[in-house]
């Protein structure tokens, strides 16, 4: 069968993991990345099989042997580079969140409706292996009729300097992360569509590096009257912490991402990712062992390269990714008026995320 050429975007943290993950995919080839920064493209290439280096993404659109666009860029940049990507014929793959804003959601669907190509929605914790085997133990009935999924996803801030502009990002943590803990509570329940959403945000540590939320708490309830709660942070030291709790009535099932396989470790000096960026690696701390694998990375990639070469419909599609979008919109505006918003949500035309809980 015809390998999937791939052109990726963005050479960054979430660049690296996409990277690794289609590097591990028999039927995926790299043939082409994408960066603003050429010295940093040109060292991103030659960890992964020296594949062409673009600066200008409409140049590498123009190669007709592309059939996956995978976008691990700010979020800002989603919906033009997925609609330029559709109308040049390719799948594309989207990080989440999905985009900014629901017109946003909508252009990118319609766009690639109308020219027949797949919009896979990129949420990995549908495919981390704890949580798929946690997902296997819902649907065999081994605990009851699930209840209640609790969901937390926390760190001391993220790595790039995007991600502390609201106008980039749309939000703070809870737009970071929130959407991974509001998708997977759906995906492991089945997909029911969301209800209503309670949110309380504040800013505890970072108040002069981003007016985003660096810590969040949710609450989610679901047709059919199971409900979920969210929490995320980008004021925990310690480390990375990614957990889930699921609760039914004839039975509960606990799965730990990260502490329950990472290595216990003590260094003066730090360690990982640019050590000077990540001081909390320094004392104890919990090292993470094969992250992309953990985090479901590869079987995310190996299941999006099956969609396309079998055509198949993706488990995580544009459609998921703007319900999540919507959820988000309701939660930054419930954390402003202090009660529960529920769904259908149309929040104010061109407004992002961020701006309901701050207004101007």
């Amino acid at each position: 069968m015809k390998k999937v050429k791939v052109g990726l975007c963005g050479t960054g943290f979430v660049g690296h993991l996409h990277a690794h993950a289609l590097s591990r995919c028999p039927q995926a080839e790299i043939t082409a990345v994408y960066s603003r920064n050429a010295g940093s493209g040109k060292k991103f290439a030659k960890a992964f099989g020296r594949p062409e280096v673009f600066t200008d993404f409409d140049r590498m659109l123009k190669r007709a042997e592309l059939d996956l666009i995978t976008l691990g860029i700010p979020n800002d940049l989603h919906a033009s580079f997925t609609v330029k990507a559709a109308r040049a014929g390719k799948h594309v793959f989207v990080e989440k969140p999905l985009c900014l804003t629901l017109d946003e959601a909508d252009r990118m669907i319609a766009a690639c409706k109308k020219a027949g190509v797949k919009l896979f929605y990129g949420e990995n914790l549908c495919f981390a292996p704890k949580y798929v085997r946690a997902r296997e133990l819902v649907k065999e009935g081994a605990l009851g009729k699930v209840f209640l999924v609790k969901q937390r996803e926390s760190h001391f801030g993220p790595h790039a300097a995007w991600f502390w502009d609201v106008r980039r990002s749309g939000g703070g943590a809870f737009m970071d992360m929130g959407c991974h803990g509001l998708e997977f509570a759906r995906w492991l329940l089945g997909k029911p569509r969301i209800k209503r959403v309670f949110a309380s945000l504040g800013r505890f540590y970072h108040r002069k590096k981003t007016r985003g939320e660096d810590d969040s708490v949710a609450i989610v309830e679901f047709e059919g009257g199971a409900r979920a709660v969210l929490e995320n942070s980008w004021a925990l030291r310690g480390g990375l912490d990614d957990r889930a709790e699921i609760i039914g009535t004839l039975g509960v099932t606990y799965a730990d991402l990260v502490y329950g396989s990472a290595l216990r470790t003590y260094s003066r000096p730090g360690y990982g990712y640019a050590a000077e960026k990540a001081p909390d690696t320094k004392g104890w701390s919990f090292t993470i062992y094969q992250e992309h694998e953990m985090y479901g990375y590869p079987a995310e990639f190996a299941c999006v390269v099956d969609c396309i070469q079998k055509e198949r419909q993706p488990i995580e599609t544009g459609e998921d990714g703007r319900h999540v979008l919507e959820a988000l919109f309701a939660g930054y505006a419930s954390a402003r008026l202090g009660r529960w918003v529920n769904l259908p949500f149309k929040p104010p035309k061109g407004k992002k995320p961020y701006q309901l809980w701050l207004g101007r």
